[in-house]
């Protein structure tokens, strides 16, 4: 088999099909943040000729799933040239690096697709979704601080290391687990935007609010709150810019709408974008630490179409007071699904049995109902880009 890793000394080729293929300018901020990402991931590219054709990252991240923390590669930067695209050559990497994950015990996979429908031709399905608030900043909603507690506001290099617990303690529906030097990339690469902390009066950290100015655009990028009073501090912070920005913007990861919270929810422009897809790279071993929401569920078995071999085969799934048995069988399957479809459903995008209105999956109705159930329901939440 091929060997497309690419090593340090591949780094500026790397760099110099980024620029192009992404159209972006040269500049040091730039090559050092694409650096660090490079130092962290497994590389994968193919020549052409002395320079690179087609490139791509594979970030090694942990994701917390409702409690249990799974190994998941990033898929970033998938890139080829002009001059050797059409060649299949981000297909064949996609591929290298599955097996490379199977192999080094990888569960899952994330990736920012360009399109949905490309991607899902090698098993990925699109599970997260943003959702973008767009409103005049005199229109937003006029909330009164707490008596207590203040707000300081910081660069994002500032920001303390309390906020990394804060964010720890609010991932639970599949996000990232930061590690520190994901914090520091993080810091780096939007060194413009800012940091509002609201602390307690025992000065410890309550929430947070990183946001970006851009033109006559209060841009909120991700905010953490553990109560009231944390919510109505950073809240009042930010209309304290209505008569600097024209409008403030807010892309929030948590796909539920909430403009019953505004005075006038008419005004707020609202949308759900679809944000980034999800792969299950090793089926038994997600299966077998899945976070099931009931304690016995008598046997079903599904027949899983995946192009992965180690993945498309008939499972017979138990579970017997909390006791979880996944095993290959040759029985009929009673539910036929593909991979993208039971990756919609198990991450909680869109339940099973509504999959099975719509046509997206087959087989026996009570089966299905049962096993839809017995999945997560809460929709999944991804702050993070890569």
């Amino acid at each position: 088999m091929a060997n497309y890793s690419l090593g340090i000394k591949d780094f500026d080729k790397f760099y110099d099909l980024y620029l192009y293929s992404f159209n972006r300018e040269d500049s040091e901020q730039k090559k050092n943040a694409l650096h660090t990402r490079y130092e962290h991931s497994l590389v994968y590219g193919i020549m052409n000729g002395d320079k690179l054709g087609s490139g791509l990252f594979s970030i090694p991240f942990t994701v917390d799933f409702h409690g249990v923390n799974y190994h998941m590669n990033g898929i970033g930067d998938v890139m080829s040239a002009p001059e050797f695209a059409g060649k299949g050559g981000a297909g064949k990497l996609i591929n290298a690096a599955m097996k490379d994950m199977y192999k080094n015990n990888v569960t899952l996979s994330y990736l920012a697709p360009f399109s949905y429908e490309f991607y899902r031709q090698f098993g990925y399905e699109h599970v997260f979704d943003h959702v973008l608030m767009e409103i005049p900043s005199d229109k937003w909603t006029h909330i009164k601080a707490p008596k207590v507690g203040h707000v300081e506001r910081v660069s994002l290099s500032e920001v303390p290391v309390q906020a990394r617990k804060l964010y720890d303690n609010h991932n639970s529906l599949g996000g990232v687990n930061r590690e520190d030097w994901w914090w520091d990339h993080m810091a780096y690469k939007h060194s413009d935007w800012f940091a509002a902390l609201y602390y307690e009066d025992d000065d410890n950290l309550g929430g947070y609010l990183f946001y970006s100015k851009e033109g006559d655009t209060l841009k909120i990028h991700e905010w953490v709150t553990k109560d009231p009073n944390s919510y109505r501090a950073l809240a009042s912070f930010v209309t304290k810019h209505s008569s600097t920005f024209d409008k403030f913007v807010y892309e929030s990861d948590d796909s539920e709408v909430k403009t019953d919270l505004l005075d006038e929810p008419k005004i707020a422009d609202v949308r759900t974008v679809p944000y980034m897809s999800a792969r299950i790279v090793n089926l038994k071993s997600f299966v077998m630490k899945y976070p099931f929401i009931k304690y016995n569920l008598d046997p079903i078995v599904i027949e899983v179409t995946d192009s992965l071999k180690w993945n498309n085969h008939h499972w017979r799934l138990s579970i017997k007071n909390g006791d979880v048995k996944f095993e290959k069988t040759q029985e009929p399957g009673t539910i036929q699904i593909t991979i993208e479809t039971l990756t919609k459903a198990m991450f909680g995008t869109r339940q099973l049995d509504s999959l099975a209105h719509y046509g997206a999956v087959n087989g026996d109705a009570v089966s299905i109902d049962r096993l839809s159930h017995a999945l997560v329901s809460e929709k999944p939440q991804l702050r993070d880009y890569f």
